[in-house]
């Protein structure tokens, strides 16, 4: 009795441990509103787009360090020192006098560009063109992070529910196949026709393994989106029910409105804003400056302060830069053909999202009539299986003819989630080329 009671507390105590670290390792259930806001949050993808927007909102602000007067402080002191000295002719002969330095200086300087051929101007709207398509970009990603989330999970909802069928397509061939196998006692059915339900009973194990690798590679695609190495989803519910109606909302008219798009043209106007601002190096520049030192050159002391003295300059500064060796040229020259080439890229891209958006709409097209006739094939298969079982009760339809029916069923129910998931992949992929919204996945 002891010895029982002991075993009993042993288990108890083992459940109790591990019934932790299996709840934590199981799957946790989510729909696809959860999972997509997972995904946002920890997309690589994003926080890269979104450092990018960082950094161009960074530079923006250095470009407007332009338009701002500059201030500088310094502070000098010398430890050691042996003056200069300068020979002078005081009419009574050559003196030498030493040319007395600070030996304490403290300076405060201040400029202020006045004018430099709007070169300052041009940077700042390459800036802030940069900073817009940089944002663009960031709405780009996000897009593209949410529909690539609704895709992979529809995609492993769509895998489990494979699954599901080629199970139920199991149970029913192993049901008929104990049938057959008594009716074959009972003298009933053929040898031909069991041997037929054993080849139909192996083939839909070999697909129920399929399946179900299927589910485990789409839970793996599901983990990929997510940085988060440990966590685990089971998805649920039902994949939407497709209908051209879907469409309704899509304006095949405004493929140069996507955001990656809009980002490249962004890119195309900033260059041409640095092309023009690389143009001005030919023309002077007028800097206004002001200049103050507080300082000590009486004696050696940094904070005897009674014999400091003070100096100041006020003035403009023009520049002209004549001859550089032709570096400003070849910075204007690289500005033109880079923008050249992002025009090229955009018309490319633009083409190609044009030609895009009508493959993808014919596939959704596509998809959606195959739905519906899949639909009607099950209605009719069903039929035609509860015909040949009453049939064979009858003694006028044969297993065979069961089997048959059963394998259209089968075909049927597969091919409607097939179906169902191809148009939900050409919806995204055409949401992806229009850069659109077109249905609201996420309700």
């Amino acid at each position: 009795m002891k010895k029982d009671l002991s075993c009993a507390l042993k288990c108890a105590l083992f459940v109790q441990i591990l019934l932790p670290i299996y709840s934590f390792a199981a799957a946790t259930s989510t729909n696809l509103s959860d999972y997509v806001k997972v995904v946002e949050s920890s997309s690589p993808q994003l926080q890269k787009a979104q450092a990018y927007l960082e950094e161009q909102k960074s530079k923006k602000t250095e470009a407007r360090s332009a338009f701002m007067p500059q201030l500088t402080g310094s502070a000098m002191f010398l430890t050691n020192k042996k003056y200069a000295l300068v020979d002078m002719n005081l009419g009574a002969g050559t003196t030498t006098v030493p040319q007395i330095v600070p030996t304490t200086q403290y300076g405060l300087s201040a400029k202020w560009n006045l004018f430099d051929g709007f070169a300052s101007t041009y940077r700042y709207l390459s800036a802030d063109e940069n900073m817009q398509s940089a944002n663009y970009e960031y709405l780009w990603s996000q897009f593209q992070t949410q529909r690539a989330a609704v895709a992979t999970y529809y995609k492993a909802l769509a895998s489990k529910l494979l699954k599901q069928v080629a199970e139920q397509n199991v149970k029913s061939l192993e049901d008929h196949q104990k049938d057959v196998e008594s009716l074959k006692k009972a003298g009933v059915a053929t040898e031909y026709e069991l041997l037929r339900t054993q080849v139909m009973a192996s083939d839909a194990h070999s697909e129920l393994i399929n399946a179900e690798d299927m589910v485990v590679v789409s839970n793996q695609k599901l983990n990929e989106l997510v940085s988060a190495d440990t966590t685990q989803f089971e998805v649920a519910g039902d994949l939407p029910v497709i209908d051209e109606s879907m469409l309704a909302k899509f304006n095949s008219a405004k493929p140069s409105e996507k955001a990656d798009l809009l980002a490249l043209q962004k890119k195309v106007e900033a260059l041409e804003d640095l092309h023009k601002s690389a143009r001005q190096h030919w023309l002077p520049k007028l800097t206004a400056f002001a200049d103050y030192n507080y300082y000590n050159n009486r004696n050696d002391k940094y904070n005897d302060f009674d014999n400091f003295r003070e100096s100041y300059l006020i003035g403009l500064n023009l520049t002209w830069n004549l001859f550089e060796g032709f570096s400003s040229y070849s910075k204007n020259e690289q500005a033109y053909y880079q923008k050249a080439q992002l025009e090229k890229q955009y018309v490319i891209t633009q083409k190609k999202s044009q030609n895009e958006i009508d493959q993808w709409k014919r596939k959704f097209l596509y998809f959606c009539s195959v739905y519906k006739a899949k639909n009607i094939d099950i209605k009719r298969s069903n039929e035609a299986l509860r015909l040949a079982k009453l049939g064979r009760k009858a003694g006028t339809r044969t297993n065979t003819e069961i089997l048959d029916a059963q394998a259209d069923l089968y075909r049927s129910k597969a091919a409607l989630i097939n179906a169902q998931l191809g148009a939900i992949e050409a919806l995204v992929s055409l949401e992806l080329s229009s850069g659109q919204e077109i249905y609201s996945f996420i309700q």
